[in-house]
């Protein structure tokens, strides 16, 4: 059959499409909806992704030439521990998750190449397997149900989302939990990079309410635990704000 190629303003229609389309997937996941994390790579896909058979659209608008917005924490190779660039955890209790950043934690903002930014080193899990942008979005996609379900998934991706690789956990007083949404709240920062590059003075603050700030911890031999500023600073004679009971000094403060 025929086809009849589009023309340029076409194309510009369906970037708007797009950009409507991520906005709304960004906002419903703020909202508590986290499943929206697979339309968002979804979209995100439909933009950047490109193929033997087929090209991204920001790849026909000839607009993968422009710099991206990275808001990712530096990674630190000498760092011993897990490593997640674009999330916060946010702890409140048993209610303890991983969150995007947006803008109100986007501590380091840089401005890189397409594919420097799309294979940015975003996540390393607890044996030193690192995750880009673009594997990321292309796990999500194409093995786990935002394009495709797949009968198997990639195991980096599925000890990610399904095994705690990056071995973060919250106390009960009686047993850990892995903290969830590592993979989504990314992914959802990631669709906030987008926006941020695409569309021009958006902004977006992370408004959740949660009892303190957690992100961007790392260990190295010979030197202290660094980590970027918290929200709220807890005495060590204070409850865990994990919800545990115990005082801050015997648990996560330790």
């Amino acid at each position: 059959m025929r086809k009849i190629k589009l023309k340029h303003e076409d194309l510009e229609e369906h970037l708007k499409e797009q950009i409507d389309f991520l906005n709304t997937s960004c906002i419903l996941y703020d909202d508590g909806k986290y499943s929206e994390a697979k339309r968002i790579a979804t979209i995100i896909r439909v933009l950047f992704h490109d193929t033997r058979n087929s090209k991204s659209l920001l790849g026909q608008l000839g607009l993968k030439s422009d710099s991206f917005y990275s808001s990712s924490l530096p990674l630190n190779k000498k760092s011993l521990s897990t490593y997640s660039g674009l999330t916060m955890i946010g702890m409140k209790g048993k209610d303890t998750l991983y969150y995007p950043k947006l803008d109100e934690m986007s501590f380091c903002v840089n401005w890189l190449p397409f594919e420097s930014w799309w294979e940015e080193v975003i996540i390393r899990d607890n044996i030193g397997n690192a995750i880009s942008r673009s594997s990321l979005i292309k796990n999500s996609t194409n093995q786990d149900g935002g394009a495709h379900v797949d009968e198997a998934l990639d195991e980096i991706y599925y000890n990610l989302a399904k095994n705690n690789s990056l071995e973060t956990e919250i106390f009960d007083g009686k047993s850990s939990t892995p903290i969830p949404n590592p993979e989504k709240a990314t992914i959802r920062q990631i669709g906030h990079e987008v926006l941020k590059t695409l569309l021009i003075d958006y902004e977006k603050k992370q408004t959740a309410k949660v009892n303190i700030w957690v992100g961007g911890t790392e260990t190295v031999v010979g030197s202290k635990p660094s980590s970027t500023p918290k929200s709220k600073k807890i005495g060590r004679n204070e409850k865990c704000p994990c919800g545990s009971g115990e005082k801050y000094k015997r648990c996560h403060g330790k």
